[in-house]
């Protein structure tokens, strides 16, 4: 299956195409795991893109379905492409080295459940993120 590549989504999608829009949806399509805004901020400030930039990207790209969001720790966010070739996985945090690393994706079964859990309200997202230490920082 071939990946997505950021010029069909932000088409597809009716979003506004511009380089930076166009640059950071494809870093973050490339990418092997979640970003921070500081991250993909560090990969393109030397285009000119500023962090404002970035996050009003992130703003669109969360609100057309680009991507999604982690919420990690506190106020801290990482932002994963949303696309067939992500489905939607829990995370694993470490708390001490503050790496984020996806898990195994979710099977039917896991599914049904957060599905029964919330009876008749209306589910637009799960997230998971289970907390710990990982096996480079406990090792």
């Amino acid at each position: 299956m071939e990946k997505c590549k950021a010029d069909n989504l932000l088409k597809v999608t009716n979003t506004v195409k511009t380089e930076p829009r166009e640059e950071l949806l494809r870093l973050i399509l490339n990418s092997d795991a979640p970003v921070t805004a500081s991250d993909l901020h560090s990969m393109v400030k030397d285009k000119g893109t500023d962090l404002a930039t970035v996050y009003r990207a992130l703003k669109v790209f969360t609100e057309k379905g680009l991507v999604r969001t982690v919420h990690a720790e506190g106020s801290q966010v990482f932002y994963e492409k949303s696309c067939e070739h992500n489905p939607p996985h829990p995370h694993f945090f470490c708390e001490s080295c503050g790496k984020l690393e996806c898990m195994k994706p979710y099977g039917f079964d896991e599914s049904a459940l957060f599905m029964r859990l919330a009876k008749d309200r209306d589910v637009r997202s799960v997230e998971l993120v289970i907390k710990g230490r990982c096996t480079v920082c406990t090792g």
